[in-house]
């Protein structure tokens, strides 16, 4: 099959199952991006077609780069958007994630952004994440399609090999520039790509189809074996919580997986097996009192008695102000997103009687040791309370409280302090529904 056949099928066969607005080509003006804007030219319609630079400003000519994508648009009259992009830093990674957060921040939902990675891109990877240490998940690769923010990526030509895109470039006498960086075996992937790659290639030419064959058959390994491991995994966890008792059940090399695929599914980010040893050794093997912890990128993974909790680790360091909720009662339901949950007020015939200038704080803002007297029951300190009830301790501090005149009205999800149970005939009364991360 011709690459422009392939191109075409790929597009269309995505579009079978997801609605695309608009095609989004990521140009940097290297021969493969210019051959998917040649062949996005060629077969997609005009009206739902743009192009998105990056310019990450590290090479003296970058400037020009961007002015010549741009060129090349405006013959194609293709609309075009460029970004620049100063990352602290020039390592592959940090510029990768710099350009990503572009794409994101530009993408819309109903958006499909185009890649033009190939067969040896893919073989690069794979090679690269094997020697890394990779599993299955790891060395599946380059996916074909994925989600990129609300939108999708996909790389239409990533069963081709290099060779077929530099025959078509010639071929449709299209221009393009070459980045001498790609020329450096100071970064990892170049030297893959000429001191590895290279010398396989020559010696069996069809190597880099064969390693994206071999990348997709583990890509569906894979994805047989996370379709297999969700249905014990719902048994156990639930969202952000992971529940040890049942999860220590299962044989040690199937309790690596699920919890694998449950911290990979929260947080969207490869596990490591480092980080995999640490969460076992660190949290899962340390004393049920210990309250012990690990960093996992932006979260942080917690213990807290037979449970695991991922949470978003920025959130720690966020303090929320005392709160009014003079305006709730006009405007019913009202959402107030704290740090470590949501709390939605309705109005009900049942749950706490309102009372003009309620407001919410945190009970890290009342002094400790304060005891409270609940609903039909004895009077207890705060943190008991929040104790018995099996909150965590690292929510206890933010947990909100319903405050009038500096009395303590409701805990919300927890009690209903006396003298503030609402009154059944008054329809002014509210129901807090509180629901934390």
């Amino acid at each position: 099959m011709s690459i422009a056949a392939t191109f075409y099928q790929q597009c269309q066969t995505f579009q079978l199952g997801t609605k695309v607005e608009r095609w989004v080509v990521a140009l940097s003006g290297g021969l493969d991006s210019m051959v998917t804007l040649q062949l996005a030219h060629q077969m997609l319609p005009a009206n739902s077609l743009v192009a998105i630079h990056v310019n990450h400003q590290q090479q003296s000519s970058a400037d020009d780069w961007q002015a010549f994508c741009q060129r090349q648009c405006q013959q194609r009259d293709i609309p075009f958007t460029a970004f620049k992009i100063a990352p602290q830093g020039s390592s592959e990674q940090l510029l990768r994630a710099a350009r990503y957060q572009c794409f994101e921040n530009f993408l819309t939902a109903d958006d499909c952004l185009l890649f033009g990675h190939h067969a040896n891109d893919q073989a690069e990877t794979l090679l690269f994440r094997l020697i890394r240490g990779a599993g299955a998940k790891g060395l599946s690769a380059m996916p074909v399609q994925r989600t990129i923010g609300s939108a999708w990526l996909l790389r239409p030509l990533l069963a081709i090999p290099k060779s077929q895109l530099l025959e078509f470039g010639h071929a449709s006498a299209l221009k393009w520039v070459d980045d001498p960086s790609n020329h450096s075996l100071d970064y990892d992937r170049n030297y893959i790509r000429h001191q590895v790659l290279a010398p396989i290639l020559q010696h069996w030419h069809k190597a880099a189809q064969q390693m994206a064959v071999s990348a997709q058959l583990i890509a569906d390994d894979q994805q047989l074996l996370a379709e297999y491991l969700s249905a014990d995994l719902g048994a156990f966890s639930a969202g952000n919580r992971f529940n040890l008792t049942g999860w220590q059940q299962h044989d040690a090399v199937k309790g690596r997986a699920l919890l694998r695929q449950w911290i990979t599914g929260w947080t969207n980010r490869a596990v490591t097996r480092k980080e995999l040893s640490r969460v076992l050794e660190q949290v899962i093997g340390s004393r049920v009192d210990s309250q012990a912890y690990c960093r996992l990128g932006e979260y942080q993974l917690r213990r807290y008695q037979q449970c695991l909790y991922l949470l978003s680790a920025p959130s720690f360091d966020q303090q929320w102000p005392v709160l009014s909720l003079a305006e709730s009662l006009r405007s019913t339901p009202r959402q107030y997103p704290l740090s470590h949950g949501q709390l939605n007020i309705t109005l009900s015939e049942q749950g706490v009687r309102w009372r003009d200038g309620m407001y919410l704080q945190s009970k890290a803002k009342l002094a400790d040791g304060l005891r409270v007297k609940a609903v039909n029951r004895p009077r207890k300190k705060l943190s008991k309370i929040l104790q018995e009830r099996g909150i965590a301790p690292w929510l206890r501090a933010d947990w909100p409280l319903l405050m009038y005149e500096n009395q303590l009205v409701a805990i919300p999800g927890v009690c209903v302090c006396d003298g503030w149970l609402a009154e059944a005939e008054n329809k002014s009364n509210i129901c807090l529904d509180w629901q934390p991360l």
